[in-house]
Order: C-alpha cells, then sequence, then structure tokens
C-alpha cells in the first residue's frame, strides 16, 4: 500500500526559470544562449552537489568564455531570477493539498543550487509547503549528491523508513524516473497536473 509521495521542485510544483536566465546572461555577455547553456551546464551539474560555490561557477564561466565578466552582473543572478519569474504550478500544488488531505505522507527530492533554496525561502513557499505536510526537503547542493544517483532516493526512502514499494516519486525527468523505478519506487513521469491527477487515480492515491 503507498503511503508516502516524493515530489520534484522544478517543473512539477514551480516552473523553470532556466531560459530566462540563459536570455539573460546571453543578451548581457553578448553571445547565444546556446553558448550560455553549453558553458554553464558542466559548472551547474558541480554546483548541483556542492563541490563548487557561486565564486566559483562564475570564475569557471569566465575561463570557458575567455574574458572577464562584470561583478555587477553576476552578483546574486541565479537567486533573483529565481525570486522573480519562477511562478508556482497551481495545478500540481492542488493535487498536493488533496494528497495530504488523504493522509498521504509528502517529501521533496531535488536537484537545485543553494541561491534557489534562498528563492523558495524567500518567497515564502517552503513554508506554505511545510504547512501542507512536507517532512522533509532533499536538496542535491545540501547532501552531495543528485538525481539519477540511486543513493539520493535512499537517503528519502531512510528519512521516510518505508520499503520502497511504499512509495511514489514524480519528476519531469524520465531517467530519474526509471532511476526511482529501478529500486523498487513507483516513478510517475510528470508532464501536466491533469496527467499527474489521472497518473493518480489510476494508482488509487485520488
Amino acid at each position: 500500500m503507498i503511503k508516502a509521495i516524493i515530489f520534484d521542485m522544478g517543473s512539477v510544483l514551480v516552473g523553470a526559470e532556466a531560459n530566462i536566465i540563459y536570455k539573460r546572461i546571453a543578451k548581457i555577455l553578448k553571445i547565444s544562449e546556446e553558448k550560455a547553456k553549453e558553458i554553464s551546464k558542466p559548472l551547474l551539474d558541480k554546483w548541483n552537489v556542492g563541490k563548487i560555490n557561486e565564486r566559483e561557477f562564475w570564475k569557471g564561466f569566465e575561463k570557458r568564455l575567455d574574458r572577464k565578466i562584470d561583478r555587477r552582473f553576476t552578483k546574486d543572478l541565479w537567486f533573483r531570477s529565481h525570486k522573480d519569474y519562477t511562478r508556482n504550478i497551481s495545478g500540481t500544488w492542488k493535487i498536493f493539498a488533496e494528497l495530504r488531505a488523504k493522509r498521504f505522507r509528502l517529501a521533496i527530492l531535488s536537484n537545485t543550487i543553494p541561491p534557489h533554496i534562498k528563492a523558495h525561502r524567500k518567497t515564502g513557499r517552503i513554508n506554505k509547503l511545510k504547512k501542507l505536510g512536507v517532512e522533509f526537503f532533499i536538496w542535491s547542493c545540501r547532501v552531495g549528491l543528485h538525481k539519477p544517483n540511486p543513493k539520493i532516493y535512499k537517503i528519502a526512502l531512510r528519512k521516510l523508513n518505508l520499503p520502497a514499494k511504499e512509495c511514489v516519486f514524480v519528476d519531469n525527468k524520465l531517467p530519474y524516473v526509471k532511476a526511482a523505478r529501478k529500486l523498487g519506487i513507483a516513478g510517475i513521469y510528470f508532464q501536466t497536473p491533469e496527467k499527474l491527477r489521472k497518473k493518480l487515480i489510476k494508482l488509487g492515491l485520488l
């Protein structure tokens, strides 16, 4: 019997601002968005697991770009972009509240960087999720692991003190869902709140 649902955060509960930030980087630095993404990706992979910090991210960006970047532009850019442009996906929040009303245990498991956590806190999102019953948040940058590493899912199972077969994991990235399924967790590939609702109804959870 399912007792807990573990949710991803970005693009599931909140919209992702990635394209906006790449547009901003590209415009200021006069490079293409593709170039901004290409340079950022390996650095974000390290930042996501706490191997580098924000200062080191921009140092690495400068090195790959082969020129200096004005610190007035880079200061708190990731925080400001997430705080100002990211919006809640209301349909998912409604489902979230319904699951809580049915007394399912809820948790968050997210690949993320510290500025995004700060933005969620500043906007009141973290407090709201706690009030909706979230027992804990597992942030990749805090635990030094990120999805699809099986170890990060096992941290969630240990915190819940539940076997995999009693948990559901919801994520918008299929490889992360498949990684959860390999551990015996029921994985749901998120596309829209409407499709999520149908899948949860099919599982008898709504």
